[in-house]
């Protein structure tokens, strides 16, 4: 199971190298040590509904296409191509969970992305 990442996505606008560095680069590297391994494993990535991006549909079937609108969203993309890559080449069973948020940031900003905020 994989659930490291960096997971802001307006972070991920003004400094996406530390996040293709973490999500896309240290993703891989776990992938690869998982493959080395040569022990069959079935991989449980923590993906996010940032893969994709303004939806053609709602509510959102994973039907939908990828086309993620920040680099958070698209190192997941990224990371979730690879694994379709591994499956194929390599028989590396995998399942991609995309989260989505149900309830939204703490209105206080203590918990939770703090983007929006509400001054009354």
């Amino acid at each position: 199971m994989y659930f490291a990442a960096n997971h802001f996505v307006g972070e991920s606008v003004t400094n996406p190298r530390k996040y293709y560095r973490n999500n896309v680069e240290g993703g891989l590297s776990v992938l690869n040590a998982v493959l080395d391994s040569g022990k069959k494993h079935f991989f449980i990535f923590s993906s996010t509904c940032a893969v994709y991006g303004v939806p053609r549909t709602v509510p959102i079937t994973e039907d939908n296409p990828r086309v993620p609108i920040n680099p958070y969203g698209v190192t997941k993309a990224f990371f979730e191509q690879a694994l379709e890559s591994y499956d194929t080449a390599y028989g590396l069973r995998y399942a991609s969970l995309r989260y989505f948020n149900a309830a939204g940031a703490d209105e206080n900003g203590e918990i939770g992305s703090a983007t929006i905020r509400n001054h009354t």
